[in-house]
């Protein structure tokens, strides 16, 4: 009896607690689908601590399936929060108050017009985020006075892709000479073998 009367209350604190967390902005990743890989997380994480570094701002991506708005992320005051729902179509970059402070609303317009929007309509969330999460960050930091030491994000899948097209490409064009080449052989073969009938049968000998 006092076991249950411990742990029944025990059993709603913790949900309580997982549920607030849930409704909490993250501390820099909250990914549903995983569309950022291993590296470019690696890749976030040491762009976001050279930013917090340099100008005392943190940054939080936050890339949703589906937010039918029972979840609601709110950026803390030194906090740059990239907020994406896939189903919705909703893009947005929420500022803390003294990040408003720093870089203006025209400035990240501009910057989603540049480097997001375009990436996302071809359905390349992860490089239009990165991008955007970079000259963000370069933005914030020469606010400041500095220079941002990390490079820009590389995408090695692209690369990787176009290799591979080109490959495909070479061999559907080696298959295509080849069966083009053994075709005039076997027409020139078919062509010598009709001549030399001809030459040998095809006229009658005289009597």
């Amino acid at each position: 009896m006092l076991f249950r009367s411990f742990f029944r209350p025990f059993l709603i604190f913790i949900t309580l607690c997982l549920w607030g967390n849930a409704l909490s902005a993250p501390k820099l990743l909250h990914d549903e689908n995983r569309i950022l890989s291993a590296s470019q997380c690696h890749y976030l994480e040491k762009l976001a601590q050279e930013l917090e570094q340099k100008t005392g701002f943190s940054m939080a991506v936050v890339l949703l399936d589906n937010n039918s708005g029972k979840r609601v992320f709110s950026p803390e005051d030194n906090e740059l929060l990239l907020y994406t729902s896939l189903k919705q179509q909703q893009h947005l970059v929420k500022l803390g108050k003294n990040v408003e402070a720093v870089i203006t609303t025209k400035t990240i317009e501009r910057l989603q017009q540049e480097f997001l929007f375009p990436e996302y309509r071809m359905a390349r969330y992860d490089k239009g985020t990165l991008q955007l999460a970079y000259h963000l960050a370069k933005e914030l930091v020469a606010k400041k006075g500095n220079s941002l030491t990390t490079s820009p994000p590389e995408f090695e899948e692209d690369a990787s892709l176009n290799a591979a097209g080109w490959v495909f490409v070479i061999i559907i064009f080696s298959l295509l000479f080849l069966a083009l080449y053994k075709r005039v052989r076997r027409t020139q073969a078919v062509t010598t073998s009709s001549r030399f009938s001809f030459g040998r049968f095809g006229r009658r000998s005289r009597p």
